[in-house]
């Protein structure tokens, strides 16, 4: 895929400082999940670590980037560690090097050909990185059971939520109470479950819209049109990043039904925003949750529907998830996160 390009430029550090440099690939755009981790750990930076930003001649999800990579960082003079906050290794490198695995979507949700090039290719460059950074217990655990990589080489480090869901008190003006789906359009998850539980449940002819982020989809709208809901369909649109937290503020509840997820930063979200969350008992979902959110079958139509219902009829569950949301949102906390982060790399730094 083609992206625009969000370099930002070197920081050096501060004259005296025991520094040490990082060579990081910044490729991943602003508003996807991974520029969000990015851009968290970045903001969050030691004062002594040089970041050079690598000029890679390849897209993040290009079959060639790991090749590209380390073509990059054969190109770069003195030592210094390999960083990502994405999932794709150099293909070779003799540096250091430290990669965040986010799920295993490729194995489960893509391609054959997807899956062929996980088992053939990145598994190896896998076993050649110094340490591994996973976002959750889950897919720490996935991601041994798969790699056969030594533990002591895999950490979990958690994902945090962004102050500016937990500062923000703006709601979004629409002129009716929605369901917010803030997601892709990827096939796990879970749309078309999604539409069919609306559908059957009691919100449409409450007047409960449900909205999802991005611009119309025609297949999206002909699947509401068939289901009869597509006058309570709604489109956001492409909402820019300072958006996001009003958006989710007004929404009666967060439905996030997914098939699988490394992480899920929307629980979070909605959490921080101080709105109920319904999300799935399955993958890295209720660990990321805790008791503060409503689990379902996400496999179930008709469980999701139940659940649809009682959110929108039950105050005092409302409230209570509110309040168990606001406490598990705050055990996700980028500074700490972003200190074990550092402490990898740095530790890493001393094996050059």
């Amino acid at each position: 895929m083609d992206t625009e390009l969000n370099t930002p430029s070197v920081q050096r550090p501060q004259q005296g400082a025991c520094s040490y440099h990082v060579h990081a690939d910044l490729r991943w755009p602003h508003g996807t999940g991974i520029g969000t981790v990015m851009s968290a750990y970045l903001k969050r930076a030691p004062k002594e670590v040089h970041i050079s930003p690598l000029t890679i001649a390849a897209s993040p999800g290009s079959p060639l980037s790991a090749f590209a990579i380390a073509r990059a960082l054969d190109h770069e003079a003195g030592d210094g560690v390999f960083w990502s906050p994405g999932f794709v290794p150099p293909a070779w490198t003799n540096r250091p090097s430290i990669v965040t695995v986010h799920d295993l979507t490729h194995l489960h949700h893509y391609s054959r050909w997807h899956r062929a090039y996980y088992e053939l290719i990145f598994r190896g460059m896998f076993h050649r990185c110094t340490e591994i950074v996973c976002v959750s217990d889950f897919t720490r655990n996935e991601f041994l059971a798969w790699s056969h990589i030594d533990r002591s080489r895999v950490h979990r480090v958690y994902n945090g939520v962004d102050a500016a869901f937990t500062a923000n008190d703006n709601r979004i003006e629409l002129p009716y109470p929605y369901v917010l789906y803030p997601g892709n359009r990827r096939s796990y998850k879970n749309i078309d479950r999604l539409l069919r539980a609306y559908a059957g449940s009691t919100l449409p002819a409450r007047g409960i819209h449900l909205v999802c982020t991005g611009e119309p989809d025609l297949a999206l709208r002909a699947r509401a049109h068939e289901l009869g809901i597509s006058w309570r369909l709604t489109f956001a649109g492409n909402i820019e990043h300072q958006d996001m937290p009003p958006l989710y503020r007004g929404a009666l509840f967060v439905a996030f039904v997914s098939l699988y997820e490394g992480f899920g930063l929307p629980i979070l979200e909605g959490m921080a925003s101080r709105v109920p969350v319904l999300t799935s008992n399955i993958s890295s979902m209720p660990e990321i949750a805790g008791d503060a959110a409503l689990t379902v079958d996400p496999y179930s139509v008709a469980d999701i529907a139940k659940a649809m219902n009682r959110l929108a009829e039950d105050d005092a569950l409302r409230e209570c998830l509110i309040e168990r949301g606001i406490e598990r949102a705050q055990q996700f906390d980028w500074d700490r996160s972003s200190k074990m982060l550092w402490d990898l790399i740095e530790q890493a730094s001393h094996r050059t």
